[in-house]
């Protein structure tokens, strides 16, 4: 198997566990604030990776001098961007959410020209990004009514959700042009960095603290964002970012809708329509056109 087929796969699945992770907050977001729904999932994780790379590597390597790129990387990466995300989620439904977060892709091709000299952009990485980019308007069409009227009531949570997304760009073109060390130590280094931000931030404003630490569900809830949505993503994130670019790991970002859709067939029941496969059709061929530009420029 290829890397690139073995990015595509890594990609398939980050784009799940992440389009799971917008339903997982909206749940959390009934009992927790975003600063508690946020320090949870990043204590978890912290731990998590931890134990996963003393088994691994039998030590942390988390290099004081290297502070500069964990610390841009945990608050414009980790920190800033979930808690906008989570903060937004509480005006609007997790599928909004989760097309909005569909802007990523268009944000990062454009970081990534002025900043990254293997990523140019060219006319067909951008015809192909826009054309995607129309297939998750096509995934919405019969709820458009819903979906105007959630744009009206809910501008500032929408502008949240995208300035979120926006700042996940910059992280990912970051970490393209300043890789220091393998995925599982960046994730560690990221992830830890990130918890102690959140936990020095609630210890400042000992008010977010909740008393009442809610439901079984919800504290799972918590507990599967911090494994699977924050930990284990991360990983696979890295490993993505590092070996494929930021252009390509911001295609997830088009897959994420197409997931909550996949997730609601299955598990809520809900109705496909026409416009799901047209949808989908429509970003698959998109994707297509910006990777194949993207393979032709490296041979």
């Amino acid at each position: 198997m290829t890397s690139y087929t073995m990015n595509w796969i890594l990609l398939l699945l980050l784009s799940a566990i992440w389009g799971g992770a917008f339903t997982l907050n909206k749940f959390a977001l009934e009992i927790y604030s975003p600063e508690v729904l946020v320090a949870g999932r990043l204590i978890i994780a912290s731990f998590t990776l931890v134990i996963a790379v003393l088994f691994i590597f039998k030590k942390i390597e988390i290099r004081i001098s290297d502070w500069k790129y964990y610390l841009f990387m945990s608050t414009i990466g980790i920190v800033a961007p979930f808690l906008m995300i989570s903060y937004g989620q509480i005006g609007i439904d997790s599928s909004l959410a989760g097309i909005l977060m569909s802007t990523m892709p268009i944000s990062t091709l454009i970081l990534s020209h002025f900043f990254l000299d293997d990523e140019q952009m060219t006319k067909k990485k951008l015809i192909g990004f826009l054309v995607a980019f129309m297939g998750i308007i096509i995934l919405i069409m019969p709820g458009k009514n819903i979906f105007i009227d959630n744009m009206i009531d809910g501008l500032y949570s929408e502008l949240m959700v995208i300035s979120g997304a926006i700042m996940y760009s910059f992280a990912a073109v970051y970490g393209k042009k300043f890789k220091i060390t393998n995925p599982l130590n960046a994730s560690t280094g990221v992830i830890v960095y990130s918890a102690v931000i959140m936990n020095i931030y609630l210890i400042l404003d000992n008010s977010l603290i909740p008393n009442n630490f809610g439901s079984f569900e919800h504290i799972s809830a918590i507990f599967v964002l911090g494994i699977f949505c924050t930990a284990i993503a991360t990983i696979i994130y890295f490993q993505i970012l590092q070996s494929s670019g930021a252009t390509f790991i911001s295609i997830m970002n088009y897959l994420i809708p197409v997931w909550a859709i996949v997730f609601g067939v299955i598990f809520f029941n809900e109705d496909t329509a026409w416009n799901y496969f047209i949808g989908l059709i429509i970003i698959i061929i998109g994707i297509q056109l910006s990777q194949n530009q993207g393979k032709e420029v490296k041979s």
